[in-house]
């Protein structure tokens, strides 16, 4: 028994009978050509459809769309709070009627703190003074005063064993760091420092609050003096000549660099943009964010007693009298570190107005200290305060008369303690047979250095027990 059934055979009466019929089979060879053949007809197909599919999506729907880039906007300000992350309604604020509505709200509890009402509170005269000196703002001749006053008193003055400023010793120049009282540990008079304190700080440096603080020690008064930004930028610009790291006057730079939104270096690693605020210890990075500006100087107004204001120096100075209660006869000096009228370059209007929006974090500054002092002009009575300037006026007067042979433009005709730093400043032919004289003309630099070996002269008596 077989298991396939056997094929039909053909009827023998079919009309073929008696011719062989042939059947082809296709090779296997073939077949597999043939099936390759469709398959790729079938891929091709699909792939067809799929771009027709797509197609008629595409069309179907709308395409999507993305953001635009949204152009820098012509203020600085608002750039620096998109940059930043700050809400631009955040700009609007006014920080003096902010403290105000809070003194205010609060009553009558700051009331007796004369740092935060500006309240005259003469006692003794203060013996500790932290002033910062910041660039180009009438701070040389509010130096001139402490320094003055610390030699007439025999103080310490906080200084490295060399040279004007306190930044890093091995580069006390480059105010790119906040001074830190470690740098001063190494001077030579540094025991007798820890013996008897320090008196006096008010070289240039990068201010840092408590660092200061520790060196100073408790019962010290803070003060320091701000300039409006547009003036105290070109005074810098053409008194460090920044021509010649820019390779053009300061008019073609505003055009060309603050207009034109040119990345702008510091000069010397701490020279240029929002200078005040930089002196005062803000870093590149918060400078220009509104938030950290803002935090600064509410912190400012809680740590100085005195922000005086250059274009209101008289009164400035008659205040400062009142906050260390010194006698104003000690507040009379020379205008020292004034530019001659040839060095001064006038701005043309639209370049301070791009010059002010620039600068907008230290107007911050400057208007929230110049509405601080008007608030304590009112406090100190502005009759009793004009009372106080005149007689200041007087007593510059009598100085200048006692004192100045002659204002010179030529400083090469003068000794050498009296020749200032810049050939671009006004200097002070001194009547030098009056001893009190010549430290209201002398030099910056030579009068640290005086100072300076006083100090070691000091340092000699107390080794030996005699002071």
């Amino acid at each position: 028994m077989t298991m396939y059934s056997p094929l039909p055979q053909e009827d023998s009466s079919s009309p073929s009978q008696g011719r062989k019929i042939l059947t082809r089979t296709p090779s296997p060879h073939v077949n597999r050509k043939l099936s390759t053949i469709r398959n790729w007809w079938l891929v091709l197909i699909i792939f067809v459809t799929s771009l027709l599919l797509m197609s008629l999506s595409l069309t179907s729907h709308q395409a999507p769309t993305h953001p635009a880039i949204k152009p820098i906007p012509e203020n600085h300000q608002l750039a620096d709070a998109i940059f930043h992350k700050v809400a631009p309604k955040n700009l609007e604020m006014d920080l003096h009627e902010e403290k105000t509505r809070k003194l205010l709200t609060e009553g009558d509890q700051h009331s007796d703190n004369p740092k935060q009402l500006g309240l005259r509170s003469c006692s003794d005269p203060v013996s500790k003074v932290g002033f910062m000196k910041t660039h180009k703002t009438a701070s040389s001749t509010v130096q001139n005063i402490l320094l003055r006053y610390g030699l007439n008193s025999d103080w310490n003055f906080v200084m490295l064993s060399s040279g004007s400023h306190l930044g890093p010793p091995s580069n006390q120049y480059s105010l790119t760091k906040p001074f830190s009282s470690a740098w001063i540990e190494t001077v030579p008079w540094h025991a007798m420092a820890q013996d008897q304190g320090y008196n006096i700080f008010a070289l240039h440096t990068k201010w840092d609050q408590g660092e200061v603080e520790r060196v100073l020690g408790s019962g010290a008064k803070y003060v320091t003096i701000l300039r409006d930004p547009v003036d105290e930028f070109e005074s810098l610009y053409n008194y460090v000549h920044f021509e010649k790291t820019f390779q053009m006057d300061l008019e073609q730079f505003v055009s060309t660099y603050v207009g034109g939104r040119r990345p702008i270096q510091r000069v010397s690693g701490y020279l240029g943009r929002n200078q005040q605020l930089w002196d005062l210890g803000m870093d590149k990075k918060d400078i220009t964010n509104h938030e950290a500006v803002k935090l600064k100087i509410k912190q400012m107004d809680e740590d100085f007693d005195l922000v005086m204001i250059a274009e209101d120096f008289d009164s400035s100075l008659a205040l400062l009298s009142d906050a260390l209660c010194w006698p104003l006869v000690n507040m009379t000096s020379l205008k020292l570190n004034a530019r001659k009228k040839s060095a001064i370059e006038k701005l043309s209007p639209k370049s301070r107005k791009i010059l002010k929006d620039w600068l907008w974090a230290d107007y911050m500054l400057y208007d929230y200290f110049k509405k601080e002092l008007e608030q304590k002009k009112k406090v100190y009575g502005y009759q009793s305060l004009e009372e106080e300037v005149v007689k200041l006026q007087k007593l510059n007067d009598e100085v200048k008369a006692d004192c100045v042979l002659e204002v010179v433009q030529n400083s090469k005709t003068l000794t050498s303690d009296f020749v200032p730093w810049s050939k671009d400043v006004l200097a002070f032919k001194i009547n030098e047979e009056k001893d009190y004289c010549k430290y209201f003309g002398i030099s910056e630099n030579h009068f640290i250095e005086h100072l300076r070996q006083l100090q070691m002269d000091r340092l000699k008596m107390w080794s030996l027990g005699l002071k």
